[in-house]
């Protein structure tokens, strides 16, 4: 199999959140054929559709990968797993969240994996990012660029520079 680039977000809003977020980048690295290229800044903003649950902490990360997309979502939900990720029904607090949004120009829709990621282009803790790695890439027929320029308002608060910053 070929090398496919893709784009994950990954958050977190309970416990150590950045250090979290930099553990699921070393364990897909380490154990599943994923090499990390680069990520974003990290984002700081409101939990979205959970109440009063603590504020989430977001980035995006470019990685290649032998893959398929189906081990890669699997390899995203192991680490998950690792990292004390309890999946319940609905949207609730967690240590940490990886989202498959994009794996080459492939488009998927399946009952397990969609890509690209359906919710992407409507939400700023995720395209934001994504501008930061790729602002010419074309999702859904829009450049990443123009999804952030017509969202409402984009409410984030930078956190580090990159998730390596301490």
């Amino acid at each position: 199999m070929s090398v496919a680039r893709a784009y994950l977000a990954l958050g977190s809003n309970l416990g150590d959140r950045l250090k979290q977020m930099q553990e699921s980048m070393a364990f897909l690295s380490s154990g599943y054929e994923v090499g990390v290229l680069r990520t974003s800044p990290v984002y700081q903003n409101r939990a979205v559709g959970m109440g009063l649950s603590g504020a989430f902490l977001n980035a995006v990360a470019e990685v290649e990968t032998e893959l398929s997309p189906e081990k890669l979502l699997e390899a995203c939900l192991s680490v998950e797993s690792k990292l004390g990720r309890v999946h319940t029904v609905g949207w609730t607090s967690r240590t940490i969240d990886l989202d498959l949004l994009i794996y080459g120009e492939q488009s998927i829709e399946t009952e397990c994996l969609q890509l690209p990621h359906p919710r992407m282009t409507e939400r700023d803790f995720v395209i934001k990012p994504l501008m930061d790695l790729a602002p010419d890439l074309i999702v859904s027929g829009k450049s990443v660029h123009e999804w952030v320029a017509a969202l409402p308002q984009v409410d984030l608060e930078l956190f580090a520079s990159a998730l390596n910053d301490s």
